[in-house]
């Protein structure tokens, strides 16, 4: 089913307690075609799923309370979301997607705010309900989109479209051989890829120069990674230098960039390939430079 995101918007705003509002912001491709919905020309987003990060950082009691006070208001489990009877394995539980009673045009998915603490890539926590056990799925790097949240006039703030690249990027260093659980009309696709086609389609859909990242970044990475930053950002690139030059995962990443956020933009995979290799010398290798003359200055 393809939604203006606007309208998708104003329905999460509208379904949502307002009580609830400063604890959620969405992210993924809602939160990029919202952004860009100007550029887009009212372009149609190909998504029911609202992805929800729950905020403050390491807010799991928020997760569990917020679910639960969806279910109170009448929403209602999605059919792929079920209790189970027990608490492992952890990965086997059902992720909390919940859709307002009657309404079957989006639904909710939450996830969890990474703490200052979390070294692994993903994390996921057992949580108990009523009726059984369920998870909470924390990213490791989306604690960058705790930064540069961007407010909108329903009161509900999405992340900031550089900071979701930066954390694809970074969840991705390498293509790899993982793929999505689900089809993306009608195919398996690598799941770097997907990821990483994002990262091109915005980029090509910045409307002003791809250098205002820079600071961005730069400043993100020093909030949530202090001790990593420069690495972080020297191994930024990696994931999509690969891409590039891997002729089979850049078809499938422009295959999911012509079907989703470039829809009708008639973008090719040379095009591509030119706006990854842009990203890296306006946005990339300025922020290396940036966090490493900052360690030298930090240093004397």
């Amino acid at each position: 089913m393809n939604m203006d995101p606007e309208l998708l918007f104003d329905m999460v705003h509208a379904t949502v307690p307002k009580a609830l509002h400063p604890n959620i912001l969405i992210v993924g491709s809602l939160a990029a075609a919202f952004f860009h919905r100007e550029r887009l020309s009212g372009q149609a987003v190909a998504t029911k799923d609202a992805d929800v990060v729950v905020q403050p950082a390491g807010a799991l009691d928020e997760c569990v309370a917020i679910a639960k006070e969806l279910l109170a208001a009448d929403w209602t489990r999605i059919e792929d979301c079920y209790p189970c009877d027990k608490p492992e394995p952890v990965k086997a539980l059902r992720v909390f997607r919940l859709q307002p009673k009657g309404i079957e045009a989006f639904f909710v998915e939450l996830l969890g705010l990474p703490s200052s603490d979390q070294v692994e890539n993903a994390v996921w926590t057992a949580c108990k309900l009523d009726d059984g056990w369920y998870c909470v799925p924390s990213f490791r790097y989306m604690a960058l989109l705790g930064s540069d949240r961007r407010p909108t006039k329903f009161g509900i703030e999405h992340a900031s479209p550089p900071l979701m690249a930066l954390s694809n990027l970074l969840s991705h260093p390498e293509v790899g051989t993982d793929r999505m659980s689900g089809l993306i009309h009608g195919r398996k696709i690598l799941r770097s890829a997907k990821d990483l086609g994002r990262v091109l389609a915005l980029a090509r859909l910045e409307p002003g120069e791809l250098g205002t990242w820079v600071p961005i970044w730069t400043s993100a990475l020093q909030t949530h990674f202090p001790t990593e930053a420069a690495a972080l950002a020297a191994r930024a690139g990696k994931g999509i230098a690969e891409l590039l030059r891997t002729p089979a995962a850049l078809e499938e990443a422009h295959f999911t960039t012509s079907v989703g956020l470039l829809r009708g933009h008639d973008v090719t995979p040379d095009q591509l390939v030119i706006q990854g290799k842009r990203l890296q010398v306006d946005v990339i290798e300025p922020v290396i430079e940036a966090l490493g003359l900052i360690g030298s200055r930090a240093a004397r």
